[in-house]
């Protein structure tokens, strides 16, 4: 049962009276024990203990009470032979608890710094996440349009030129061959429909969905682009995360895009593997690399395949050289799978 945070933290005015008790206690027995036994430095738990729960300012009010009990546990019973030194003995000690608290606020201040640095680090993380799934979410639906909806419009388009076809072909007309090549482009247009809903939306990711869908997508590839795409799966390399696979496989459509595109390659190696602990995918092409990464500099498809590598948990690397080809190369954690559940 998790109690709410106001009852699981101490209020201020508890932890005031604790340290002020600590205080008398350290007093007394640095009386008891005399000057031989000093307790000087116990002075510094509850001036730390009401800094770090309490505020700087209640810190400076306990540095003066802990000088005082010093000063009142050793008055009477001090090697001090004026009045004088005995006075600039208390103030160097009061000096000394101003010190301590100056640097237990700088500590705190930076614990909360480091705090706050922590958790907007999980908010950015967070937040890519949600867009990843937002983008993710719309491209599904796009292509389950272009699937159920513009895919069947098509054909019906098609089986409709057809019949014209058959038509005007019994009754010898010469419009019979133009009606023949609008049933090719139709046809073209249903094949290049299928291609993009399944580039938007493939496969189911179970278990398996992720090799059955990469297998796939160098298919298309290779079919769209005119390339060859070589997939290769080594070990058990399943997915149980269909969210997961959903990543690795947006990571590879992007970098075959990229080698299609902007490396121009003739020939792309599209590899899945299960190593020890983790799970790796790499696309190697023998284009002519990317330029702008020689400056620095990342288009929008590097940073998304950025984005999706960090959010399973692992890390992605990219090494270009002009005219030497492109590798990418995606390494995630196996167990990414289990800490999001137990997380959420």
């Amino acid at each position: 049962m998790n109690l709410p945070e106001s009852l699981r933290r101490p209020s201020r005015e508890l932890v005031l009276l604790e340290a002020l008790a600590l205080v008398g206690l350290i007093g007394w027995v640095d009386c008891v024990t005399g000057w031989e036994w000093s307790f000087f430095v116990f002075y510094a738990l509850p001036i730390v203990m009401v800094v770090r729960k309490a505020d700087q300012r209640w810190g400076f009010v306990f540095a003066v009470l802990s000088a005082l009990a010093w000063w009142a546990a050793q008055f009477g019973n001090n090697p001090y032979h004026t009045n004088w030194g005995f006075a600039l003995a208390v103030a160097s000690r009061l000096f000394y608890f101003s010190v301590l608290v100056f640097a237990a606020a700088s500590v705190k201040a930076q614990r909360v710094l480091d705090l706050a640095r922590i958790e907007t680090l999980e908010r950015t993380q967070e937040l890519e996440r949600e867009i990843l799934r937002t983008s993710e979410r719309e491209q599904q639906r796009i292509g389950r349009d272009l699937h159920d909806s513009l895919g069947p419009h098509l054909a019906a388009i098609g089986y409709a030129a057809s019949f014209l076809e058959n038509e005007l072909r019994l009754s010898n007309s010469a419009a019979s061959a133009k009606a023949e090549w609008i049933g090719e482009l139709v046809g073209e247009a249903v094949s290049l429909t299928r291609d993009l809903a399944r580039g938007l939306f493939p496969v189911q990711m179970d278990a398996s969905g992720l090799s059955i869908s990469l297998e796939d997508l160098a298919r298309t590839t290779s079919h769209r682009r005119g390339i060859a795409v070589t997939f290769c799966e080594t070990g058990d390399s399943q997915v149980a995360d269909p969210e997961d696979g959903m990543h690795l496989y947006r990571i590879a459509q992007e970098a075959l895009n990229n080698a299609a595109t902007h490396g121009e390659a003739r020939n792309v190696t599209l590899v899945l593997s299960k190593g020890e602990g983790s799970l790796r995918l790499v696309i190697a092409d023998d284009g002519r690399g990317i330029p702008h990464l020689a400056g620095g500099r990342e288009g929008v498809g590097l940073h998304s395949m950025r984005f999706r590598a960090r959010a399973l948990g692992g890390e992605i690397e990219i090494k270009s050289s002009p005219g030497e080809g492109t590798i990418v190369s995606c390494q995630v954690p196996l167990t990414h799978a289990a800490r999001t559940k137990s997380v959420s």
